[in-house]
């Protein structure tokens, strides 16, 4: 390759990367919210101490509780974190914290259920600390002492709105539920890079969190197809306080992802995304036909007893579904995945969780 060639490629893609940037929203301020004082030690104490084995210390994560505290359903920018812009978004869910984290903390409830829009799928690696999780909610409640469950997790997410891009990652867990203040923190740090994204594709309408996944590396936007894109920094503190009926809740969130070393995610990029989280898990949680706790544990457990086959012939329906939808679209990309045996390409859990979803879409789904 002449050295002519190389230095325009390289211009076109810098190119391409100023007009993708140039598209974005400007990057926030800190505005009239600004984190309290001792805030970024109070990160540091949870995502570097707590994370790798420190006893946690109700005085030092007390700054990040009073932010959720103070600024109910605001949000706002945050100081920059291992090198990353950073955003913040709070949001109350109508319901009591026991219950809210039988939900979200239960390996007999894929996370994917409640979270459609984000995860593609959440597995805890860590042996053991799956079944610990049990312990946050478990009668009698509120736990008597502090409770700290640690392990690693590795997710996928679903494909990005902007790019199509999706990501499998390892992250380092560590949930630390604090009785004196009825206050649950759930932190995630990703250690490394992401793996590289492939290409996923939306169908049909986004609340609808119906998405195809590929196992081709790159992006879906037109002209950044090449790119090899990962994400490079991904931390969040998601902190749920326990009010009666109501859990106040609130989640710190920063982001780098890109590729070749740079990083096209701005403040007002993870400011959305929040603000579409706050939106999408509110529509389920807040459900009137939400079914309960334990009827989705009893549901795991049923479709977790089927063989792969009788799962893959359970799910063949849903992928009719996804099909008509596509074609609707006219998502060629989609439908040939679709078309091409799609219910063999996604293991036992993928199976599991989108039966389940199935029998959820019609007490979740906004009319």
């Amino acid at each position: 390759m002449s050295v002519l060639f190389r230095d325009k490629r390289g211009w076109v893609r810098g190119l391409i990367l100023f007009l993708f940037c140039l598209g974005a929203e400007p990057a926030m301020a800190l505005g009239p919210h600004a984190p309290p004082p001792d805030f970024e030690r109070a990160v540091e104490h949870l995502c570097r101490e707590v994370l790798h084995g420190y006893d946690p210390d109700p005085a030092r994560i007390a700054p990040i509780i009073a932010h959720v505290r103070a600024h109910g359903d605001t949000s706002g920018a945050l100081p920059r974190y291992s090198d990353a812009p950073g955003a913040y978004q709070g949001f109350a869910i109508d319901m009591p914290m026991q219950r809210l984290l039988r939900y979200l903390y239960n390996p007999e409830i894929p996370q994917e259920l409640i979270k459609p829009f984000s995860i593609r799928s959440s597995v805890w690696t860590t042996q053991g600390s799956a079944g610990q999780q049990r312990r946050l909610w478990a009668d009698p409640w509120p736990p008597a002492g502090t409770e700290v469950v640690r392990g690693e997790q590795y997710d996928r997410t679903t494909a990005d709105l902007s790019t199509g891009g999706c990501y499998g990652m390892q992250l380092k867990r560590v949930l630390v539920f604090l009785p004196d203040d009825k206050a649950l923190l759930s932190v995630s740090v990703q250690p490394g890079p992401s793996e590289v994204g492939t290409r996923g594709y939306l169908v049909g309408r986004d609340q609808d969190s119906r998405y195809v996944y590929s196992d081709e590396e790159g992006l879906t936007k037109t002209g950044l197809g090449w790119v090899s894109s990962r994400i490079q920094t991904n931390v969040s503190i998601g902190v749920y306080l326990g009010e009666g009926r109501v859990v106040r809740s609130g989640v710190f969130q920063w982001m780098r992802a890109g590729w070749s070393g740079l990083s096209v995610i701005k403040e007002s990029h993870i400011k959305a995304s929040l603000v579409r989280y706050r939106e999408r898990i509110g529509v389920i949680l807040h459900a009137p036909g939400l079914p309960a706790p334990e009827d989705l544990e009893a549901l795991f457990r049923a479709l977790d007893a089927k063989s792969d086959e009788e799962l893959r012939r359970e799910a063949q329906p849903i992928v009719a579904e996804y099909i008509e939808a596509a074609a609707r679209d006219r998502n060629r990309a989609a439908l040939k995945i679709l078309k091409d045996d799609y219910a063999r390409r996604l293991d036992r859990a993928e199976l599991i969780g989108l039966l389940m979803r199935d029998r959820l879409e019609d007490s979740v789904r906004p009319q």
